[in-house]
């Protein structure tokens, strides 16, 4: 049974608690007609709030109700008050055509709105006889009220997907992770919240729809994000609404699969569904993918598949992972931890930078990987790779490197940027280079010193 006393505190609007506190306060005392009134008036002052929220939101139809309010408003005459009768006498038409409610909800409220009248005009009922209704049915009123209503914002069901489904359309989507699951996660009713984390789950994993000159794949690495920032708020509704796809990708072409795995690879909610027999799919594909020459680019997918050697939980299930990524000569590994950059590639990053054979292959490579590996590295790490930057010359001494290191340095955790391998690194180029010489990164000393100045 739902503790009301409870529930008071989650009603939606904040001038609408106070009616439904002197409504509960109404049932306690045992006045059921004060508490049907007084639920009935929390009803109708709730749904116009939410009117004038829809109005501001854009919704047409909510606009024209509450332009006859504010017209109705502040004239206490005949005519005004045929208004708010009128409006009062249709709000829930409106409200469920604007799926504010749905029609069973609507059902329970023209219940209470019929027992209203009733409360409130006794000599409707025959003979003048009183209508006496019990305190746990004025309780029930009340309840139905709160659950249909009182506690909800002003989330509009198929509509409220329609508007998901529209903003992800957008040219201007960013992603925004504490947007999209305040607006389409926080602010829906639960029956709504499950439908569109399902259709997202749907968009992502079987691309079904482009928009404009959007390709679905790039569709469905809109929805995969959505449902990262729903999965913030509740795993359990993400992992059940992937469940209820899952089966349908196993029926896609493999590139489709692949396609999936890289983009929620990352969500274990993900991983855990899919079953032995696509696994094993996804294991083969990888075992035959055949890297090209050292020199040449990898493709989009691999690069895609390859970069899920980060994840921990995909080393360990699909066998052949590392060792493909290992085998990657050291411009195509950094395209891949480009990709998905993290701790576990942020590894490689030396060995890159030594490897390198020229300025331009050393630059290039530094300034895919170095940037985005930085906020992931350990002193370890990042003793290693400023050992490798100073060691090789081709990587010490190419030309846009100096200013890559006062990068680096901001980019890494607070905590290394007082790293003794940053000094190290400034001794041994030193060591190397001439006294007049560019590559004596002074612009990286005067960084370390003034950071050196800011942490006192």
């Amino acid at each position: 049974m739902m503790d009301l006393e409870l529930k008071i505190n989650q009603v939606w609007h904040q001038e609408v608690r106070p009616l439904v506190t002197e409504a509960y306060r109404c049932y306690t005392t045992g006045s059921a007609r004060a508490c049907i009134v007084l639920t009935w008036t929390a009803v109708c002052t709730d749904l116009i709030h939410k009117l004038y929220q829809l109005a501001e939101d854009g919704e047409g139809e909510a606009a024209q109700v509450v332009k006859r309010i504010d017209d109705a408003r502040g004239k206490p005459d005949r005519d005004a008050i045929r208004t708010m009768l009128d409006v009062e006498n249709t709000i829930l038409d409106v409200s469920e055509k604007l799926d504010l409610i749905d029609f069973v909800q609507k059902r329970e409220l023209e219940r209470l709105k019929e027992d209203r009248n009733l409360a409130a005009h006794p000599s409707l009922r025959p003979l003048g006889e009183l209508f006496s209704p019990t305190t746990e049915y004025a309780r029930a009123h009340l309840t139905a009220a709160m659950e249909a209503l009182l506690i909800h914002p002003p989330s509009q069901g198929r509509k409220a997907r329609d508007r998901f489904r529209d903003h992800v359309g957008e040219v201007s989507f960013v992603g925004s992770s504490d947007y999209i699951a305040q607006v389409y996660f926080d602010r829906v009713k639960s029956g709504t919240r499950r439908s569109i984390v399902v259709f997202a789950a749907k968009e992502a994993l079987l691309e079904l729809k482009s928009v404009g000159a959007l390709s679905k794949s790039v569709m469905a690495d809109r929805y995969a994000v959505c449902l990262r920032a729903f999965a913030e708020r509740d795993r359990t509704i993400v992992q059940q609404a992937i469940g209820s796809v899952i089966g349908r990708l196993g029926q896609q072409p493999l590139d489709v699969q692949i396609r999936s795995l890289v983009r929620l690879g990352d969500l274990d909610v993900f991983w855990d569904q899919v079953d032995g027999a696509m696994r094993s799919q996804i294991a083969d594909y990888i075992e035959q993918i055949n890297l090209p020459d050292g020199n040449s680019q990898l493709t989009v997918d691999q690069t895609g598949v390859l970069g899920l050697v980060e994840l921990k939980n995909l080393r360990t299930a699909l066998l052949s992972l590392e060792p493909k990524f290992r085998a990657l000569s050291p411009s195509q590994k950094a395209s891949v931890i480009s990709h998905r950059p993290g701790p576990y590639v942020a590894g490689y990053v030396a060995d890159i930078l030594r490897d390198a054979t020229s300025w331009r292959s050393a630059e290039n490579a530094a300034r895919l990987v170095v940037p985005v590996c930085a906020p992931h590295l350990t002193s370890e790490q990042l003793d290693g790779i400023l050992s490798a930057w100073a060691a090789n010359y081709e990587c010490r001494t190419a030309s846009g490197m100096p200013e890559l290191a006062v990068r680096f340095l901001s980019l890494v955790p607070s905590p290394l940027r007082n790293d003794h391998s940053w000094q190290d690194f400034l001794n041994t180029v030193r060591e190397l280079e001439e006294a007049d010489s560019y590559f004596r990164y002074e612009e990286l000393e005067q960084a370390m010193l003034a950071f050196a100045d800011s942490s006192k």
